[in-house]
């Protein structure tokens, strides 16, 4: 989607057209779900973030500033949405923790919720174990360069990081994937 195309879809969905809001979701929906999956790392938790975000849009639609990347707000807005999240999830682990039932249903509740997160993990298909090798900076480079399609010069705006950094965590990333895949053809 242009820069254009977003403006125009933006302005629809201020004066309330929904049509405005699909034009964005279809466009990066995709892109919204890969960067609140790589900070938060629940497929579920990145679903239910990714719908709070495109509701999220229709609110906060009127901060968008012509000329400004659009591809940056949407995705700083998905990434605070996620770190809001984990935010949130650790207070309520440390509530759980902290509190001392006499039965111990939040301790129990805690080691169902690591168990099944350790269930999933062992279940992935190689190309998840084959992400899995990759820093979580590496990772999030890698989906905003290949989901996102954005610039390094983009992507380093983002992050924060110099450019030879963020193209340094990006070929170091392919690299490990790479190596993975090889494995995973030599069996």
């Amino acid at each position: 989607m242009t820069d254009k195309e977003f403006l125009s879809a933006i302005k629809k969905l201020l004066k309330g057209d929904k049509d405005g809001l699909r034009l964005i979701y279809e466009a990066y929906m995709k892109l919204i779900y890969a960067v609140v999956y790589d900070t938060v790392g629940s497929k579920e938790d990145a679903e239910d973030i990714t719908s709070e975000f495109f509701v999220k849009l229709i609110r906060v639609a009127d901060t968008f500033k012509k000329g400004s990347p659009h591809k940056t707000w949407l995705v700083t807005i998905a990434k605070n949405m996620a770190i809001d999240h984990l935010r949130k999830r650790s207070k309520e682990v440390l509530r759980i923790d902290d509190e001392s039932d006499e039965d111990g249903i939040g301790k129990q509740w805690a080691d169902e919720t690591s168990a099944s997160v350790e269930d999933s993990a062992s279940l992935s298909m190689d190309m998840a174990r084959a992400m899995e090798t990759l820093s979580p900076k590496e990772k999030e480079i890698i989906d905003l360069k290949l989901v996102g399609q954005f610039k390094f010069k983009e992507i380093a705006d983002m992050t924060g990081q110099p450019i030879g950094t963020v193209t340094w965590l990006y070929n170091q990333g392919i690299k490990k994937l790479r190596r993975c895949l090889v494995d995973y053809e030599q069996r």
